[in-house]
């Protein structure tokens, strides 16, 4: 069976927007790219109503600078995706606002205390970073040079994350069984950000062939085990996760599987909280016209 790269071989090197794009590419692109763009929009939704309740001036500025980065990033793609599809600015906030909820699933679950936009930060963002390194040489060239700002941006965060979760830890018990909770929360949903094996991906092996995609998920989750795995027990953490051991001859680790029903009907259903960050964004929207409208 031929791949769609080899059905519609793409131009040699990286791919630009002005060169002649097979309707299978652009297509595998549009849909990685904007889920990505849709993600840094909708999220900070999520990180700047934390910024009032956290515990502190550093924190808050902290989290003021991370929200202000994952707008910009959500910009920068936005300018990608306008150039690769031809839609316009106006037509994709409609299309966020109002449309499917197509963004990541860490952003359709609550976050119930101040430690989960910190774990979150330490964990998910590191999370990104392990597969945002791979994208500098995606084939797409406006995709990979943007990936330049975002991946330096993401360090940022994640280094923030992990700064305040280990002020936590240098806390009393109240703020030591406060971070386990929330490791106890996000564990599972960390590993689940990486997708589904790649046998079971629907769209992996298109994204592999054309070259958009650097590295299979389960690649990408068992590096970000091997790096964070020692990471969390040196915070004095434990793993909720009873499964979790390493095979040193394979180099592998096993692990207890995400509930990949779940993950997809987030993915494809949205969620309560999901449609709360929507309502949100367009009652923004809403309140802040009058500084578009012309005389």
């Amino acid at each position: 069976m031929t791949t769609p790269a080899q059905q519609h071989p793409v131009p040699a090197g990286q791919v630009e927007p002005w060169q002649d794009i097979p309707d299978d590419y652009r297509a595998a692109a549009t849909r990685m790219i904007e889920f990505h763009m849709m993600s840094e929009i909708v999220g900070p939704v999520h990180e700047f109503r934390w910024v009032p309740r956290a515990p502190s001036l550093q924190a808050k500025l902290m989290f003021a600078a991370k929200s202000q980065d994952e707008v910009g990033h959500g910009l920068m793609l936005l300018r990608v995706c306008e150039d690769l599809t031809g839609k316009s600015r106006a037509q994709y906030l409609e299309q966020i606002l109002d449309g499917p909820p197509r963004f990541m699933n860490i952003f359709h679950y609550p976050w119930d205390e101040w430690v989960d936009p910190a774990i979150v930060a330490w964990l998910i963002d590191g999370a990104e970073i392990e597969r945002q390194a791979t994208l500098l040489r995606s084939s797409y060239g406006p995709y990979a040079r943007a990936m330049r700002k975002i991946l330096k941006e993401e360090g940022f965060h994640h280094h923030c994350g992990r700064y305040l979760i280990g002020r936590m830890m240098a806390g009393g018990p109240r703020q030591r069984a406060a971070v386990q909770r929330g490791v106890d929360r996000w564990w599972l949903r960390t590993l689940a950000m990486f997708g589904p094996r790649d046998e079971n991906s629907r769209h992996g092996p298109a994204l592999m062939a054309f070259g958009l995609k650097l590295a299979r998920n389960e690649d990408l989750r068992q590096s970000w085990l091997t790096k964070f795995v020692p990471q969390i027990r040196a915070m004095g953490l434990e793993i909720p996760d009873d499964s979790l051991a390493r095979d040193e001859e394979a180099g592998q680790w096993a692990y207890t599987e995400p509930d990949w029903a779940e993950f997809s009907s987030l993915l494809r259903g949205g969620s309560p909280v999901g449609a709360d960050l929507q309502r949100d964004l367009r009652t923004a929207r809403r309140v802040n016209d009058w500084l578009l409208a012309e005389d």
